[in-house]
C-alpha cells in the first residue's frame, strides 16, 4: 500500500517539476535576425513567436516569396537556438 502512495508522491512531484520547467522555458527568450538584418524575430523556450520587425524596404508584393523564404530561415535559427537553451536547462535543472 505505501508504494501507491510513494508513486502518487513522485506523480505529484514530476508535474510540478514539469510545470516548473515549463514556466522557465517560456521566460526565456532568442532575438534572432536574418543575415542582412531585414527581419528580426524574438522567440521564447516554448517556440511561440513573441515579436516580429520587418524592415520596410522589403515590404514589397514583388519581395513576398523572399520574405516568406527570409522568415522561414530565420525561424528555423531561432529554434536551434531555443533547442541549444533547452538542452542546457534540461541538464541543469532535470539532471538529463
Amino acid at each position: 500500500m505505501g508504494n501507491i502512495f510513494d508513486s502518487l508522491k513522485q506523480i505529484g512531484q514530476l508535474k510540478q517539476q514539469a510545470a516548473q520547467f515549463e514556466r522557465l522555458l517560456r521566460s526565456k527568450t532568442v532575438e534572432v535576425s536574418s543575415p542582412k538584418g531585414e527581419l528580426k524575430l524574438v522567440v521564447n523556450g516554448k517556440m511561440e513567436l513573441i515579436s516580429v520587425d520587418i524592415s520596410p524596404d522589403i515590404l514589397k508584393p514583388e519581395n513576398k516569396g523572399y520574405l516568406e523564404k527570409l522568415f522561414r530561415n530565420t525561424f528555423a535559427s531561432a529554434q536551434k537556438e531555443i533547442e541549444k537553451i533547452i538542452s542546457s536547462e534540461m541538464k541543469s535543472t532535470l539532471g538529463f
